[in-house]
């Protein structure tokens, strides 16, 4: 079966989208029914990497697909007219043949997967027989209260009981955890995974002493990345302007990608995972809390409060309702083919810069990411800002009256409680700049609509003066 569609010029021929379907196509419409109606297929055909879903019962929700993967192809199809000539014309054949060529198929989806396993709504009576629970827990309208009250058969299949669709060859080895003890407590879960740490040097608040050197595989990872000099001279000499910095903060700063500042950085500094300079890259060597001076550096976990139309004008980084279910996009299980990225050689960036013309709101947009400035809105719900980069007179003012002589864990090296100051003002500060927003824009309506009144109405007196 193939999808139709309009001629995209006069002369050329509609392209058209094949799917090969896993069985016997007796009915096209209940055939189109499986595969999610025109719409599904539309909104499959739309997207790139997303898989086409077969349902062989489309009428049961908890049927389990099977999907079809794109691929690309060079097809046409043709239309062939069989005609059957009139008896008794003599050197002519029986019948004729008139083709037509319909289309073009450069994409087709091929049904080569297993569908997940079938779970379906079923329970045992006293008897032992079977029968269906489909009624009792999926309804086509709304029901009454007293449906919550009565007792339900417990049936909660997952949404996906296999990640992969695919027969994968397995080879069975020792557990991670008997091979090398990564050091975690049995009771915690979701750790069985390692820190991707690309050889950093990460500890805590109650560390000792702090790391004086980098371990020597984080130097020479350097080399195997092709990290060349030149970043690394740019990275270091910011260090010792500074010896405190957030990642967000140098990349915006000194324009290095991100895959590359990743080698980089453990090869200048450590990272703090707790306490007041938690997320953030110090120096080697350097120890903030014998410093008072390094409370400037603390960090400040600041969470926009959805109030006053922040909700609209901040974005949050991702959303759930977008989510897809791993089965519907391209199948990641596959091997993929390895790619040098253009950026990893030297002097990528100064080419890209050349190509692409940065403007003043893009530079603007980049300092967001790391500095709160006054009429400037966070790009994000959730910033992670160091107490220098919060350019506001007041929050520099109320720092400089809670500075304590003490380091604790909890505040720094300020009293305890300057943090909510902090955002406090930060949140007062935002909903009065949105707020002011808020007038500009019912202003700036109210004076367009003034303006098309008194067009209208000109345009109504040149009438009657012409009458």
């Amino acid at each position: 079966m193939a999808t139709e569609a309009e001629p995209n010029e006069v002369g050329e021929s509609p392209g058209l989208v094949c799917i090969e379907y896993p069985g016997v196509v007796e009915n096209p419409e209940k055939a189109v029914r499986t595969l999610g109606g025109l719409d599904n297929i539309g909104l499959v055909l739309s997207e790139p990497n997303r898989r086409l879903e077969l349902r062989f019962r489309s009428e049961d929700v908890y049927c389990k697909p099977t999907c079809g993967e794109r691929h690309q192809c060079s097809s046409f199809v043709v239309k062939v007219k069989r005609k059957k000539l009139k008896k008794g014309v003599k050197d002519k054949p029986e019948y004729i043949h008139e083709t037509k060529l319909v289309g073009l198929v450069d994409s087709c989806f091929r049904f080569s997967n297993l569908c997940d396993f079938q779970y379906l709504p079923m329970e045992k009576d006293e008897e032992g027989k079977l029968s269906s629970l489909y009624p009792k827990v999926f309804f086509q309208n709304l029901v009454s209260s007293d449906w919550i009250e009565k007792e339900a058969p417990l049936f909660i299949p997952p949404a996906v009981f296999s990640r992969m669709d695919a027969p994968q060859d397995y080879q069975f080895r020792r557990e991670a955890s008997a091979e090398k003890s990564s050091g975690t407590p049995h009771n915690i879960i979701g750790r069985t995974r390692q820190r991707r740490s690309h050889h950093a040097i990460f500890v805590t608040y109650d560390v000792e002493k702090v790391p004086e050197n980098p371990r020597d595989i984080a130097i020479s990872q350097m080399k195997i990345k092709f990290i060349d000099k030149e970043r690394f001279d740019i990275v270091e000499k910011n260090f010792k302007e500074r010896p405190i910095w957030s990642k967000n903060a140098l990349h915006a700063i000194t324009r290095i990608a991100s895959d590359r500042l990743k080698f980089i950085l453990p090869a200048l500094a450590y990272y703090f995972t707790t306490g007041p300079w938690r997320n953030q890259w110090i120096k080697f060597g350097y120890d903030p809390r014998l410093d008072s001076s390094a409370g400037r550096y603390q960090t400040l976990d600041y969470r926009v409060r959805l109030q006053g139309g922040a909700r609209h004008k901040v974005a949050a980084k991702r959303s759930y309702a977008n989510y897809l279910l791993p089965y519907k996009a391209t199948n990641w299980s596959k091997p993929r083919t390895s790619l040098i990225n253009k950026s990893a050689f030297p002097g990528a960036e100064n080419e890209r810069k050349n190509e692409e013309v940065e403007t003043e709101e893009d530079r603007e947009k980049m300092i967001d990411v790391f500095k709160f400035r006054k009429g400037r809105i966070p790009p994000y719900r959730q910033m992670f800002y160091q107490y220098c980069d919060i350019e506001i007179e007041s929050a520099q003012e109320l720092l400089e009256r809670n500075h304590s002589e003490t380091c604790s864990e909890r505040s720094g090296w300020f009293n305890p409680g300057t943090e909510e100051k902090l955002r406090n003002l930060l949140t007062e500060i935002i909903n009065t700049h949105i707020s002011e927003e808020r007038l500009k824009e019912i202003e700036s309506e109210l004076d367009e609509r003034a303006e098309d009144q008194i067009e209208n109405h000109t345009g109504d007196d040149s009438d009657s003066d012409l009458e």
